[in-house]
């Protein structure tokens, strides 16, 4: 008898993890087509934002100050910020649901990726008065990749570096192409983290719990 309640209860139990995990899955999946609805649903406005706001720069609503140029400018890329997260969000929600399709092309590492992930982050690290080396080998990069989804990662990279690093610090980026591969690393001066937090690097909306890492604004 003892041994038949025993199976009993395990197997309640396996049926409820079960329905648990189930739960979970479909709670997963409601929130990523919310998270794709509504990242849908703000890249026609804020497309708008920056069509109007370049038409007004251009003078097609008058001549502008210098002011209001500065103004206008911050307004556009404000607005192109939150409309390249609007398509990281959406492209995070096709990741989850394994329908990313990945526009493979072959690109200049350096020139096309590199180079214009540094213009986005280059504000940030001019504020903090950080410093950026390069280590990159003369002349071209050939790579075939998606060159938006890698600009994703390498502005999140050099953005994480700028935010979590010291001011007036150092930040290091190293391109070392290798045969058939490309290693790119990213370093700071930031105060690093202890060997048993590694494992929520990688975790969805997870941050690194030490007091100085908390201070700092993220997700």
């Amino acid at each position: 008898a003892a041994l038949h309640l025993a199976v009993a209860e395990r197997l309640s139990q396996a049926i409820e993890k079960a329905y648990r995990i189930e739960q979970l899955e479909a709670a997963n999946r409601a929130y990523f087509e919310v998270l794709g609805f509504v990242s849908h649903e703000l890249k026609s406005p804020l497309s708008s934002i920056t069509m109007d706001a370049r038409l007004l720069i251009q003078g097609y609503a008058g001549e502008l100050s210098e002011k209001q140029q500065d103004r206008i400018e911050s307004i556009i890329r404000k607005a192109e910020y939150l409309l390249g997260m609007a398509g990281e969000y959406l492209d995070l929600a096709r990741i989850e649901s394994g329908k990313l399709n990945l526009a493979m092309a072959e690109l200049d590492f350096r020139r096309d990726v590199v180079d214009p992930s540094l213009d986005i982050v280059q504000p940030q690290i001019e504020e903090k008065g950080m410093r950026l080396e390069v280590a990159a080998p003369e002349g071209a990069i050939p790579i075939t990749c998606d060159g938006r989804s890698m600009g994703i990662v390498m502005v999140n990279l050099l953005g994480n570096a700028v935010k979590y690093g010291v001011a007036q610090g150092l930040i290091r980026l190293a391109l070392d192409p290798r045969n058939d591969e490309l290693r790119v690393s990213v370093w700071n001066e930031g105060p690093g983290f202890p060997p048993d937090q590694r494992h929520r690097l990688f975790r969805k909306f997870s941050r690194i719990e030490t007091p100085e890492l908390l201070q700092r604004k993220g997700s």
